[in-house]
């Protein structure tokens, strides 16, 4: 199966790069959405933060990619100028 261009635009660290990272904002997004949920059971209240966070993460993580893509696009046109 032949590569398109844009699939080696990512190395393997800036794709780890983005899972960490998108791992990093769910975590911090389960913990700041807590106080905003409904349930009165501590247990509860953290599911509901955690799947509410999940979309949240989910976009961060598509954010990332396009940003580390088209910077690495940029820098590739830089350098063949």
């Amino acid at each position: 199966m032949q590569q398109i261009a844009y699939q080696k635009l990512l190395t393997k660290g800036q794709i780890a790069f983005g899972v960490l990272s998108s791992i990093g904002v769910f975590a911090l997004m389960s913990v700041l959405l807590l106080p905003y949920t409904f349930s009165p059971d501590p247990f509860w209240a953290q599911v509901q933060a955690s799947f509410a966070a999940v979309p949240i993460a989910t976009t961060f993580w598509f954010a990332i990619n396009m940003f580390l893509i088209v910077l690495a696009d940029q820098k590739k046109q830089k350098a063949s100028e």
